[in-house]
């Protein structure tokens, strides 16, 4: 997934490496009225066989995973994590630099929603693979979900390439199949459908539904009739926390607060982007900017091995025991996870921010419990009114949002029902602080001009 998406232009957290520009132009579509049966036939092939080999994608993942990290030599030294990470950093660089591999610099999960479809290049697909697992490889913060798109699209082109297509058909294969991937890895039959619908417009959304529901249902399906075989994150109740008890307005006012805390550190993770994005530009040759992350990865690897990685494993040490920790060295903790999965972007590794950025709220909600008198907050809504805030932010598709945080909590109807408020609560505050950062960078931009007129 981390889902993660593309910011949009205001400042706020850029988690999927966007321009801030928003997605690319909609490749022209079929009219909604459109009644092509046998099109549907292969959108189902379509999302089949992209279910299939995407599993297969997942089974070499978890495979090397556990060759690479999963073993008692690795286990018992910490020292030994840049001895696979510098290599594996050292092999992006040359797959960024000589092949021209994808990162995550330039895509992310709306790319495949909403963009352009025509421009797909499906002959790329071993070198986007390659990319997207040496980076999971690697051990950097970032989530298996970030490549799952990009490789669901070429697979879609490729099959229309094949069985000559007309191009606005095509267009709908690529919905289907990424929906296909996006909803059979985690579960969820409607997530990529609420996504795509939030993305597009209301014509191309219109003609394109049908393909998308019946492409993410069968990914739904071929992955649940095959997870057995991949050890995949089980993204529903994936953080373990206890269920809400007694909901009242208490936790009202919290997810409340929580929600606008998940806002600030949307702007935070905004910054750190931005900082990361600086500091790496320095760097002209992609080998050398690759090994450097390497370098940082390697170094936080051995201070803090639960800083690496995804995250959606890592995470259960910290709910399990958040005391353990500590307050301060649970918001330290979720900064600098923030900060990892900014370098792993900004300097040409493939992956997800969806897991990454749930590990580091997870971090700071249970800071903040830590922080408040016992039995004032339960953990369940610290965590949902901080996802909400900041994936709302992030993502700019609110239903999406309550969909995925619903579901990754496992939520009851008054937990949902919360988390409804909360989402709510950060749509009527982000228009004022997107003015207030609009005048901000107005007044600077006023006050350069007027220095460099002096």
């Amino acid at each position: 997934m981390e889902a993660g998406t593309r910011a949009a232009g205001s400042g706020a957290a850029e988690p999927d490496g966007g321009a801030g520009s928003g997605p690319p132009p909609q490749a022209p579509g079929p009219a909604p009225s459109a009644f092509e049966p046998l099109l549907y036939v292969h959108v189902v092939i379509s999302a089949t066989l992209t279910g299939i080999v995407l599993l297969l994608y997942l089974v070499v993942f978890s495979t090397g995973m556990r060759l690479l990290w999963e073993n008692d030599f690795v286990s018992a030294h910490r020292w030994a994590f840049p001895l696979v990470c510098l290599p594996s950093s050292l092999v992006i660089g040359l797959l960024v630099k000589y092949l021209h591999a994808p990162t995550a610099m330039t895509e992310s999960l709306t790319d495949s929603l909403a963009g352009d479809t025509s421009r797909i290049e499906w002959r790329r697909f071993p070198v986007s693979a390659a990319q997207a697992l040496i980076s999971l490889f690697s051990g950097a913060a970032l989530g298996p979900e970030g490549g799952l798109g990009l490789l669901a699209s070429q697979i879609a082109t490729w099959y229309g390439h094949v069985f000559r297509l007309a191009p606005a058909q095509r267009a709908r294969l690529v919905y289907a199949s990424v929906a296909s991937a996006y909803n059979g890895i985690l579960q969820n039959p409607l997530f990529a459908g609420v996504l795509g619908v939030e993305l597009s417009d209301k014509v191309t959304g219109r003609a394109v539904l049908a393909a998308n529901l019946i492409g993410g249902a069968v990914g739904y399906a071929v992955f649940g009739w095959m997870f057995h075989m991949v050890d995949a994150p089980n993204v529903a109740g994936l953080l373990g926390l206890e269920p809400l008890e007694d909901v009242g307005l208490v936790d009202a006012l919290l997810i409340v607060v929580a929600s606008l805390l998940g806002v600030v550190l949307a702007a935070v993770s905004a910054v750190l982007f931005k900082v990361v994005e600086r500091a790496f530009a320095r760097f002209r040759d992609e080998v050398v900017r690759a090994i450097v992350a390497g370098a940082i990865f390697s170094v936080a690897g051995v201070i803090a091995p639960v800083l690496m990685f995804s995250g959606e494993t890592q995470v259960h040490s910290l709910v399990e025991d958040p005391a353990h920790y500590g307050a301060a060295l649970l918001l330290l903790l979720g900064v600098a996870k923030l900060a990892l999965l900014a370098v792993g972007f900004r300097s040409g590794f493939l992956g997800g921010a969806i897991f990454p950025t749930v590990f580091a709220l997870v971090a700071v909600a249970l800071a903040i419990d830590l922080v408040l008198p016992d039995g004032v907050a339960q953990e369940g809504v610290l965590v949902a009114g901080l996802m909400v805030g900041f994936m709302v932010v992030a993502f700019r598709t609110p239903f999406m949002v309550i969909l995925l945080v619903a579901f990754m909590l496992e939520a009851s109807m008054d937990h949902v029902a919360l988390i409804v408020l909360a989402v709510a609560a950060v749509l009527i505050v982000s228009p004022l602080l997107e003015r207030l950062v609009a005048s901000r960078k107005a007044g600077s931009v006023a006050t350069g001009e007027g220095v460099g007129d002096g």
